[in-house]
């Protein structure tokens, strides 16, 4: 996803909480929340693919519904002890809130959030919204809009601190994290489903976000904790590179890409 796409789906969500405000003042605030968001992307790192949002977005549009089951148990947070473990699981942990608060289940969103924070802090990524983030999040969990507004800014907030602390590999790994989640959440929810077609059509979906991330981390190819993922990367990018413009997907050719995500989640997760 490009820069201007980022900034228009954010103007976009920021125009539904202006329209939302139930005064002149909540209003105000709204307008100005939209211009610091503009303002952010237009000056920091490009975010390189889109959110995890977007994902949990299209599931909420193909009628899905939530599964806490698919998702990582914020419990496991504390058995995470190396870097690569900590960033993976941010990532996680961060589509797991995506997911969670896409489909209104605050006390869920909370937990993630709490995760989510716990890692951030041993991954000293230490910068001033993160500092805030919970606050932020926990007063409004009852504004989706606002919410998702909050969570999106943390995406990119994170991911350009890493970057200018000049920790690419770092940044990709959560962004893998955020990516296999999607991945297994999406896979799951339709073995749940037997194989809803429009459930498939949301894994379709995610091809263009694997190829731009497997080509990022193909760079630091000959790192260690990169090639804990970027194999089974590559193995979903040869089932993307098989469906053709079409983008059908068969039940053998769903199962063995699905075998293999699952796989790789599991080690991410333990």
């Amino acid at each position: 996803m490009n820069k201007k796409v980022n900034i228009a789906l954010l103007v976009a969500l920021s125009v539904v909480l202006t329209y939302c405000s139930s005064s002149k003042k909540d209003a105000e605030k709204a307008a100005e929340k939209k211009q610091e968001l503009e303002e952010f992307i237009e000056e920091q790192f490009e975010y390189p693919i889109p959110t995890s949002f977007e994902v949990t977005k299209m599931l909420q549009d193909a009628n899905a519904s939530y599964d806490a089951a698919v998702t990582n148990d914020p419990a496991s947070v504390d058995k995470y002890e190396t870097e690569w473990q900590k960033a993976l699981n941010l990532g996680v942990y961060g589509a797991d809130l995506s997911f969670a608060s896409t489909f209104d289940k605050k006390e869920e969103s909370v937990a993630f959030l709490e995760a989510s924070k716990k890692l951030i802090d041993e991954l000293n990524i230490s910068t001033a919204f993160n500092k805030s983030l919970a606050s932020r999040i926990e007063s409004n969990l009852e504004n989706k809009d606002s919410l998702i507004l909050i969570i999106t800014e943390s995406f990119y907030q994170t991911y350009n601190y890493l970057n200018q602390s000049g920790d690419e590999k770092t940044s990709l790994l959560v962004v893998s994290g955020s990516v296999i989640e999607g991945l297994y959440i999406t896979s799951e929810l339709i073995k749940a489903s037997d194989y809803n077609a429009d459930l498939m059509q949301v894994l379709a979906a995610q091809k263009d976000q694997v190829q731009k991330l497997t080509a990022l981390m193909e760079k630091h190819a000959d790192d260690a904790n990169v090639n804990k993922v970027l194999p089974t990367l590559r193995f979903v990018g040869l089932f993307y590179d098989q469906l053709g413009e079409s983008n059908e997907i068969s039940q053998g050719q769903f199962e063995d890409v699905a075998n293999s995500i699952a796989e790789m989640r599991s080690e991410i997760v333990g």
